[in-house]
């Protein structure tokens, strides 16, 4: 899976404390460049319409200060001002000192547009709370270079190498059996060999001792 394109991120630090619980997130502070040329602003205008722009809470932490029998608890609103629709109003930190007194890897992504409000307020503790967000510009995903097919030519390139690894796994299991199974049969035949080499002197023996035997009796009756 492709990742996506940063173009552009801007860090954003604040402090919620006992003298500031609210703080306004900046979703429309854009640094602006000088313009050049009328067509160079309408075509950097189709460019910046075309990205989009997403809101990151990456960590927060008790600062200096912080009371160890408070617990700090901090609520996003997020709301679109377009239609006064609510994206989303629950608190979404709490920090407690020598206890939580820090989260970091929060990565909570949230895309806005040009009528996005975000507010942090700490409803619970006097702080101070230190929290890191940044503000990303990027490109929205392009679905044109992403076939599914990809995936099923590499699901099957797998497949296939591991259909053949099972087929060579597998003769090289039967081919010491058969080998086994040739040597009990060889070593079954020396084994009668062994036992028809034992016997036959015997034999020859208790042959020999009967023609004696018949010589004898011969001369006594001449």
């Amino acid at each position: 899976m492709r990742e996506q394109m940063v173009l552009d991120e801007k860090i954003i630090g604040f402090e919620l404390n006992a003298n500031k619980k609210h703080f306004k997130w900046p979703v429309n502070d854009t640094d602006k460049k000088p313009k050049e040329t009328d067509e160079d602003d309408d075509g950097s205008n189709d460019e910046m319409s075309a990205l989009q722009t997403s809101f990151v809470v990456h960590s927060a932490v008790l600062g200096v200060g912080a009371k160890a029998d408070q617990r700090n608890l901090v609520h996003l609103t997020i709301k679109d001002s377009a239609n006064e629709k609510t994206i989303l109003d629950q608190p979404i930190l709490s920090l407690s000192l020598l206890k939580n007194d820090s989260i970091s890897a929060f990565n909570l992504r949230v895309l806005l547009t040009e009528t996005t409000e975000v507010t942090f307020k700490l409803v619970e503790g006097d702080g101070p709370v230190h929290l890191i967000t940044s503000k990303i510009l990027e490109p929205p995903f392009d679905f044109g270079g992403y076939s599914s097919d990809d995936d099923e030519d590499q699901f099957d390139t797998m497949s296939a190498t591991s259909d053949e690894d099972i087929q060579h796994n597998a003769g090289d299991r039967k081919n010491p059996m058969a080998a086994t199974g040739k040597s009990s049969k060889k070593s079954k035949k020396q084994q009668q060999h062994q036992q028809i080499g034992l016997i036959n002197p015997c034999v020859t023996n208790n042959n020999s001792s009967e023609l004696q035997q018949q010589k004898k009796k011969r001369k006594k009756d001449d």
